[in-house]
């Protein structure tokens, strides 16, 4: 009975196991599974057997937990150890529902104080982020400790509490991991050990770092090393990232040849000999990622001579908007041979810019013509909007001692520079300079004083600059010239070509220049308006010093183009009355126009009217005509009024070397061409005429054939003239024919008349009349002798005193 209730049993345990292992995969599914998901892992696939020495082996595992696929295969399991023959791990992006999850706690595991230790022959770990999958094989010699080797080497080990371990990696993983052009044609050698700890929240890295860089970027070889521990600690539930990079030690070196990619002009050797060739780079102790948040204590990149200096303070930014998020202090110190300083501080905060410089040299480096001495650039500036539509500022304000360019020399010069933009891209931009004194071969300019504004809108489309200046100079010296109180106010428009119009004084003489530059043309309109002509004494006094004008107005207008070297002008003036030396002339007045073409002047022919000349003699109502033919003067067909006669002369050109111009006299006072000197004792009556060809050459002015003679009768009659007098008393046999002079009818009288270049005159005079107190013809005939230029010098002595007169009233006007 007994036999055959063991053999019963028996058969209904053989049926379960049959059955059991018949529908193994079912029961998987009802019982297994389902614990699996508790946990947050899905079986995907399992089929296995149990082989005949009661080991289970499985053909296929296939588990997912977070979009993480873990395939495994040739399994074989029993009391003691777990064989994977083949493992592939494929990490994928977590899809976003599963990137909330719920806090992280620390490890509180309960792992088993027994079980079978695991095996993996090969391991694949496989992601779209890693250009090559990882090989590793897993070995567990002890339980919960690992050893992984292969692409990746390390010891792993599993406690209750935490997950600690090493791991080393070097230049080959870093290729497997990231193959990019830089790590295949670089030469990189990088080694590094890490220790790692994790409790389920805090994970903790210590990597002691040795990496060198060799890169070759055209012809410049440079290198850099980095070697050292960095200590990270990294947050799961804050994803916080903290990391002390204070111990490594960072250094780039550039080979001498690196300066070669500087492009070859005038400013490379400079630039060459500034740049160090060896940095440092210096971490902070603490760095700090905490999700989106960087921060950044202290950065700082200086050359090895300390020469250059870049510091990074106080570093903060959003990773997802880092320009309207990012708070820092950027600080730039520039020491060398050649620099006195060059000092940058810069704060960046909520996407605004605001920041400082100085600068200062001793003197511009060789690389131009352009030398300066004791330089310093200093101002403040500010950019608001970064990453937007950007407004800002700049303020900074330029000194120099001295300056040389081009053959100018420029002592103490001051500028100051405004320029603003704003978020309509509304662009204004103030240059304020001052200059002591500026010299240009023989010209010299004294206290200048400008100030320059342009405006423009810098948007979409063609540039339209607004320009506006005022500029004042105390004083413009030359050789031959000086001008003093130069006042000018400009205004232009600059797009294709500038448009500009200025309203200049200079000694007093008003003008408006309006010109057009454009790279084919420059024209150009300067307008006189009607002004007193008193303003061009400054002027006028300085090529002739002892001509003045006293009354007066001028107006007129010049246009061209200055590229062609033509213009057109046309002038007038009116009523001008001025003095020279001894001479006046009153009431000038003419309008002309002319045109200068390549060197070439040309005045078309005009006329002139002059109400009066003195120079002893005293002419009034004098026309003419003149001209301007090829920088020729010419004036012609002469006429006025002089000792109640008329005057006329053909022609004169100024400076001819040799000329011949005549001059004709008709219907002359002879009485008032005696009484010119009162005191004579000499009356004479009637009219006279004169011919005097004038011979104009390097040497002088000359008359070698003149003549006068009388027009019609006249009479002479002397009375206590002094050399008459004598002449009478020491040729007493002359008297009975000198007394019939004393009153005498003049019938004809006709005179040669020579004037040599040194001023001596030469009369040869014949004189027929009628004596009618002694009933007796007279024919005298008699020779003078005379230094004309004394003569009316003599004569003029009663104009001068009229011209000074006129001098006081002149002076005395124009203090009024």
């Amino acid at each position: 009975m007994l036999k055959r209730i063991s053999l019963i049993v028996g058969s209904i345990f053989l049926s379960l196991l049959l059955l059991g292992y018949l529908f193994r995969l079912p029961i998987l599914q009802w019982v297994i599974a389902p614990e699996l998901n508790k946990a947050g892992v899905t079986l995907s696939c399992l089929d296995f057997s149990i082989t005949a020495k009661l080991n289970i082996h499985a053909d296929k595992i296939c588990l997912i937990y977070k979009n993480q696929q873990l395939t495994l295969s040739d399994v074989t399991a029993n009391k003691k150890n777990i064989e994977v023959k083949n493992a592939t791990l494929t990490i994928n992006p977590l899809p976003k529902s599963q990137k909330a999850d719920s806090t992280a706690s620390k490890f509180n595991l309960a792992l088993p104080k027994n079980r079978p230790l695991i095996t993996i022959n090969q391991l694949l770990i496989e992601s779209d982020n890693i250009n090559n999958p990882l090989k590793i094989t897993v070995n567990e010699p002890n339980l919960n400790t690992f050893i992984l080797s292969g692409d990746l080497n390390a010891n792993v080990k599993l406690s209750n509490d935490q997950v600690s371990g090493q791991f080393s990696a070097n230049d080959e993983l870093i290729n497997k991991l990231i193959d990019t052009q830089l790590t295949r044609v670089a030469n990189l050698t990088f080694n590094s050990e890490q220790t790692f700890s994790f409790d389920g929240v805090a994970l903790d890295v210590k990597s002691n770092v040795d990496a060198l860089f060799n890169g070759v970027y055209r012809q410049c070889n440079y290198s850099a090393r980095m070697n050292g521990d960095i200590l990270g600690t990294y947050n799961v539930n804050s994803k916080a990232l903290t990391l002390d990079a204070h111990q490594l030690n960072n250094t780039l070196s550039l080979a001498p040849t690196c300066s070669d990619l500087l492009p070859e002009n005038k400013y490379a050797d400079f630039a060459t000999k500034q740049i160090p060739l060896n940095w440092q780079l210096n971490l902070p102790k603490k760095i700090k990622l905490s999700d989106t948040l960087v921060t950044l204590p202290k950065v700082e990149l200086v050359s090895t001579n300390n020469s250059f200096l870049f510091a990074l303070e106080n570093t903060q930014l959003n990773t997802q908007a880092p320009l309207s998020s990012v708070q820092s202090n950027l600080d730039v110190k520039i020491v060398t041979a050649d620099i006195n300083h060059i000092n940058v501080n810069t704060t960046i905060t909520g996407g605004s810019l605001t920041g400082n410089f100085d600068i200062g040299l001793d003197r511009l480096p060789k690389l131009t013509e352009l030398t300066a001495s004791k330089i310093n650039l200093h101002g403040e500036f500010g950019l608001n909007n970064l990453g937007a539509q950007p407004a800002g500022h700049i303020n900074s304000n330029l000194k120099f001692s001295r300056l040389s360019a081009g053959g100018i020399k420029v002592d103490q010069y001051q500028g100051d520079v405004m320029a603003k933009i704003d978020e309509q891209l509304n662009a204004e931009v103030v240059l304020s300079s001052q200059i002591d004194s500026a010299l240009y071969k023989q010209y010299k300019l004294s206290n200048i004083n400008n100030t320059t504004v342009a405006k423009a809108n810098v948007g979409v489309g063609e540039l339209f600059a607004h320009l506006t200046a005022s500029t004042k100079i105390k004083a413009f010296n030359s050789a031959n010239l000086t001008l003093n109180d130069i006042k000018v106010e400009s205004k232009g428009l600059q797009s294709r070509a500038l448009q500009a119009s200025h309203h200049a004084f200079i000694n007093g003489v008003e003008m408006v220049v309006n010109h057009h530059i454009s790279p084919q043309a420059h024209p150009f309109e300067v307008i006189f308006p009607e002004q007193s002509s008193l303003s061009l004494n400054v002027l006028l006094g300085q090529f002739y010093p002892l001509a003045k004008i006293t009354e007066g107005s001028f107006t007129g207008s010049i246009s061209g183009d200055v590229n062609l070297q033509q213009a057109k002008f046309k002038m007038h003036i009116n009523k001008i009355s001025a003095l020279y030396n001894d001479y006046l002339a009153n009431n000038l007045s003419s309008g002309f126009t002319g045109q200068y073409d390549s060197g070439q002047l040309n005045v078309t022919p005009t006329t002139f009217d002059l109400d009066e000349f003195r120079a002893g003699v005293v002419v009034k109502e004098v026309t003419g005509n003149w001209r301007v033919d090829n920088n020729v003067t010419e004036i012609a067909d002469v006429a006025g009024s002089v000792l109640d006669g008329r005057f006329t002369l053909d022609n004169y050109t100024l400076n001819k070397q040799h000329q011949v111009t005549t001059v004709k006299f008709n219907s002359i006072d002879a009485g008032k061409l005696i009484s010119l000197d009162d005191k004579s004792g000499i009356t004479l009556t009637g009219r006279l005429a004169g011919n005097l060809p004038i011979v104009v050459d390097k040497s002088g002015l000359q008359i070698k054939q003149g003549s006068l003679f009388s027009q019609g009768e006249g009479s002479l009659k002397i009375h206590d003239n002094a050399a008459f007098n004598s002449v009478m008393e020491e040729q007493q046999e002359l008297q009975p024919i000198l007394e019939l002079l004393t009153d005498l009818d003049i019938q004809k009288l006709t005179s040669s008349v020579v004037l040599k270049e040194d001023g001596w005159l030469n009369l040869g005079v014949n004189l027929q009349g009628y004596n009618q107190q002694e009933k007796q013809q007279v024919n005298f005939n008699y020779n003078h002798e005379e230094n004309i230029f004394t003569l009316l010098r003599a004569l003029r002595l009663s104009d001068e005193i009229t011209q000074k007169v006129e001098q006081q009233f002149s002076q005395k006007g124009n203090e009024l």
